[in-house]
């Protein structure tokens, strides 16, 4: 709600109470009076009521003004939702990939158990060599440390989200396990939309709007002022050694004000003219930021579209390298593939899987990125859903 404050009247009130006691002496027609130790008392209350009528329209500014001022404070808010539920998200999604990756690092470490075992025996009825015995522990335990490491990643992740949104710091498996990329944004959409609902954009804008109606608060100031004023006025004094030893009125009184400044060391100029300094200094301020986010959106749409294309590469990849490595733990269990051979494929098949996790996960969070930036906060919250 914005306040009508410039159009309401002011009300104003005043009391006093005196009381002196005094020694004086008075001479009326060649008669001498003595008045020791007389006590006075003098008691007065007022109301003023004021309402401006006219002011160079500076009222209808000022009101303006604090609208506008009302709807940045808003903006401001809307700025810091949007920047928590993007580190949210990514936060979230990282768990999602993390998960996934500690999956695969299990699985990696399972097979390099098997193959330190197979070795084992074979080393004992004399059909691998001992180098192919510790080559066979080098990896279990590099499987063993990668394998901790993602651990250690995921829960660290867990804690960051559970700061975030202030639940225990050690609350964990809460995060679903896939990641959705949505339907392919079209960039001259996203741009449209960032156009007119990103906040930095809009923030800028109400700030020239801002600058604006101080500007004709500024010019309001060579314009005369008109005002209603009214009041109300009680006085009551009792004065033993005076003429009138009593005296008390009250009424009310009512009028109408008038004033304009003729001179004041041409103030009111140089604020007029700061004010549209500071109005040119809003609109390029405006146009800097139009144009960095122009820029960010078009960088981030790049990427996006190629991470687009790169999950869609990287999944085949990885179905690859999962057949090829399937393929490859027969002919090492028929004792056909060497253990180093047999390696290149468990680190072809991790790598694959690696890259692949990270191409959706890059892609989802630039996904919602652009989102944010164009102000579509509807449609970023149906897409992490």
């Amino acid at each position: 709600m914005h306040s009508i404050q410039p159009f309401l009247p002011s009300l104003g009130g005043t009391a006093r109470y005196n009381k002196s006691n005094s020694n004086s002496k008075r001479v009326f027609n060649e008669q001498e009076q003595d008045f020791e130790n007389t006590t006075s008392e003098n008691v007065s209350a007022g109301l003023s009521l004021s309402w401006t009528i006219f002011d160079g329209l500076g009222m209808f500014a000022d009101y303006q003004r604090g609208a506008y001022q009302l709807d940045a404070a808003e903006l401001e808010t809307r700025r810091v939702v949007e920047q928590l539920l993007g580190e949210l998200s990514e936060l979230y999604y990282r768990i999602v990939v993390q998960q996934h990756r500690l999956e695969a690092a299990g699985e990696l470490m399972k097979l390099s158990r098997e193959r330190f075992r197979i070795i084992t025996e074979q080393v004992n009825i004399g059909t691998a060599s001992g180098m192919d015995l510790q080559q066979a522990r080098l990896d279990l335990n590099a499987d063993s440390s990668l394998l901790i490491r993602h651990k250690e990643a995921l829960q660290d992740a867990y804690i960051r989200i559970n700061q975030l949104i202030n639940q225990p710091l050690l609350s964990h498996g809460f995060v679903s396990d896939t990641i959705f990329i949505g339907s392919p944004l079209v960039e001259d959409d996203l741009l449209a939309m960032a156009l007119d609902n990103n906040v930095q954009l809009a923030a800028n804008r109400l700030g020239v709007a801002i600058t604006e109606q101080d500007l004709r608060l500024a010019q309001s100031r060579r314009y005369p002022t008109i005002n209603l004023v009214s009041g109300y006025t009680y006085s009551r004094a009792e004065t033993p050694a005076s003429v009138i030893t009593f005296n008390e009125s009250n009424g009310f009184n009512y009028g109408v004000e008038a004033g304009i400044n003729i001179f004041n060391g041409f103030e009111v100029n140089r604020n007029i003219r700061n004010a549209r300094i500071e109005l040119e200094n809003r609109q390029l301020s405006y146009e800097e930021t139009e144009l960095a986010v122009r820029a960010q959106l078009h960088s981030l749409y790049n990427t996006y579209l190629n991470n687009i294309m790169m999950v869609d590469f990287e999944r085949q990849n990885v179905e690859v390298a999962r057949a090829n490595f399937d393929l490859a733990l027969e002919r090492y269990e028929l004792g056909v593939l060497s253990g180093l051979g047999f390696r290149e494929f468990q680190l072809g098949y991790i790598n694959a899987v690696d890259r692949s996790l990270d191409a959706m996960y890059q892609s989802k969070v630039l996904e919602l990125s652009l989102l944010v930036l164009s102000g579509q906060m509807d449609e970023f919250m149906q897409r992490i859903k």
